[in-house]
């Protein structure tokens, strides 16, 4: 009998009289739903029946003369009794590294491998207490409790079984290691979304190198703010679910936008959204930016308003504003950051929503001469802003006529022929977009020259 097939045996049969105690064990161990869905009893009865049939000689092998897994538990002192846990987990895991064992190929050492990680999948490595050294320090202790197994055999090439038992060890300890790594990782990853989720790119990357972020003053941004008409009201005629569920709908449109648009999200407060352009990083378009994304935000709202009142449901109007300026851009909050923005320019764009008509965009007379060339503003005079005096203000109306490209104009159908686009596109024709790239060059847009 070859090496591996005696230290398969001589280890078999320790692990077929561990699995023999798991089913004797009280059912409230073994009777509750485990793995996938299955109990203990289950998996242990499954694995045993597996065990035997592959090597029957195992039911007339001698009785271990003690408790390979019993002694092992008490090594690693778990804080449970053995009689009072099942480890379901762990023998699928040990079953196939004993067929491992025994066959010693590539493909059989790469199904333990494969075997290891699927069952290391379903762990809850989460929990509280729970290290990678607890794993390392368990195998450490199996390992040498199979030593003492080998040592105890005759007529057996002791090294060569030491050899196999130490390096299948290292190759669990090396599964162990990619599966935490890999767990290490995706937290990384995660935690690196997260804080982008919260800040901008160039920001977080500040943030993560020297553990804090210059504020900076930005000489020229465009800062837009949106809220909803009647939203106090209707809130009050819905549900803490449908209220949710109708802003997460709103807001989400709204972050695609900006996305689409290049603009920087800031915050929501309550029914209130507010983003920018031209920050972090400065760039020369970020008024015209802030125009095509108010724009369609509006086309949005308003197609959800009309499709609500299709359906005699009540619902709330959009109002638009933004302004452009120099501000002061920086992080605060040392546990809970926040990227934030400061200044005239915050205050007069917040204005310019207030002071705004539901179901419109209403911007500053410092932001006309740079839309005029591409837009249609409606001028409305001076309006009177709160704390800031009389303010000439403008609506903008949409795209002229000759940068259109025909689909953005659904939003002003009747609702007979209303038809919402399936996807976000950018607004504007090829015209319109030379002309832009012109703009973000640095080049000085006109009239006469648009």
């Amino acid at each position: 009998m070859n090496t591996n097939h005696r230290l398969f045996l001589e280890i078999g049969i320790h692990f077929l009289n561990h699995l023999e105690m798991e089913l004797n064990k009280d059912s409230k161990v073994i009777d509750a739903i485990s793995l996938d869905g299955q109990t203990p009893r289950q998996i242990n009865s499954e694995i045993k029946k597996n065990l035997i049939e592959s090597f029957p000689e195992l039911k007339s092998y001698p009785s271990p003369n003690f408790n390979l897994f019993l002694v092992w538990w008490e090594k690693n002192k778990f804080v449970y009794p053995y009689e009072s846990f099942s480890l379901e987990s762990y023998n699928i895991i040990f079953y196939y590294r004993l067929l491992s064992l025994r066959d010693w190929s590539e493909e059989s050492q790469l199904i333990f491998h494969n075997k290891t990680l699927e069952v290391f999948e379903k762990f809850d490595y989460k929990r509280p207490g729970f290290a990678v050294t607890d794993f390392l320090n368990y195998e450490n202790n199996m390992r040498e409790l199979l030593r003492e197994i080998v040592l105890g055999m005759f007529e057996i090439d002791e090294k060569k079984a030491w050899d196999l038992i130490y390096e299948q060890s290292r190759t669990y300890q090396a599964i162990v290691n990619e599966f935490f790594e890999k767990i290490l990782q995706d937290a990384l990853n995660d935690s690196e979304r997260l804080l982008q989720n919260i800040l901008p790119k160039k920001i977080a990357s500040e943030l993560k190198s020297k553990n804090s972020v210059e504020p900076i003053h930005v000489p020229s941004a465009t800062v837009l703010f949106t809220d909803f008409k009647g939203f106090t009201q209707l809130s009050e005629q819905m549900s803490a679910n449908q209220l949710i569920a109708e802003l997460d709908e709103c807001f989400s449109i709204f972050d695609a936008i900006i996305d689409l648009y290049g603009l920087e999200k800031i915050k929501t407060i309550g029914d209130s959204y507010m983003c920018a352009g031209g920050i972090p990083e400065f760039n020369k378009t970020h008024t015209v930016d802030c125009a095509l994304a108010a724009l369609q935000m509006r086309n949005e709202m308003n197609y959800l308003l009309e499709k609500r009142n299709s359906e005699n449901k009540p619902y709330w109007k959009v109002r638009i504003g933004f302004h452009s300026g120099d501000l002061t851009a920086g992080v605060i909050g040392q546990k809970k950051f926040s990227y934030d923005i400061w200044g005239d320019t915050v205050n007069i764009a917040s204005r310019m929503e207030s002071s705004g008509i539901p179901c419109e965009v209403n911007v500053s007379s410092s932001v006309y001469e740079v839309l005029d060339p591409f837009f249609v503003l409606e001028p409305r005079g001076k309006i009177e802003a709160k704390n800031k005096g009389k303010i000439e203000m403008y609506l903008l109306k949409g795209l002229r006529k000759r940068f259109q490209n025909g689909e953005e104009e659904w939003n002003r159908s009747s609702t007979e022929t209303l038809q919402k686009p399936k996807t976000l596109t950018k607004l504007g024709n090829p015209d319109f977009w030379n002309l832009y790239e012109k703009l973000k060059n640095g080049a000085k847009i006109s009239r006469r020259k648009a």
